[in-house]
């Protein structure tokens, strides 16, 4: 059976010098990979991407404000909702911006898992 993509392959594989086998094989492949997006996408359409990242997180920061501006709750669980929203809009722009920087800090302030360790391993049995 004829691939209509195998000719669009083949040129592009014949464009590309083959890899060389080594130590560092897979840092080689990768780096490649990085420069060739870095490549693909110009500088103005990532910066247009981050606008409009930039832009939705306001719009939904300001959307969240306003539905919390018009509910009437007595003051108790009105302040705790506002001090959430105000949290939670950055924590979430900041959690799509930079993962793993988020990801170690929610470890550092998450403190333990509730139940705690236990002191005997997985496959112990008990009398």
């Amino acid at each position: 059976m004829h691939d209509p993509a195998e000719p669009l392959i083949r040129r592009a594989l014949r464009r590309r010098p083959p890899p060389r086998l080594g130590p560092a094989f897979a840092e080689e492949v990768l780096r490649r990979l990085v420069a060739d997006q870095q490549r693909a996408v110009p500088r103005g359409r990532a910066a247009a991407r981050r606008g409009l990242a930039v832009a939705t997180w306001l719009l939904a920061g300001v959307a969240s404000v306003a539905v919390l501006a018009h509910v009437e709750w007595s003051t108790g669980p009105r302040a705790l909702a506002w001090g959430l929203a105000l949290v939670a809009v950055p924590l979430a722009y900041s959690a799509t911006l930079w993962p793993g920087r988020f990801l170690a800090l929610l470890a550092l302030c998450g403190g333990p898992l509730p139940g705690g360790a236990s002191e005997q391993p997985p496959g112990a049995r008990t009398r």
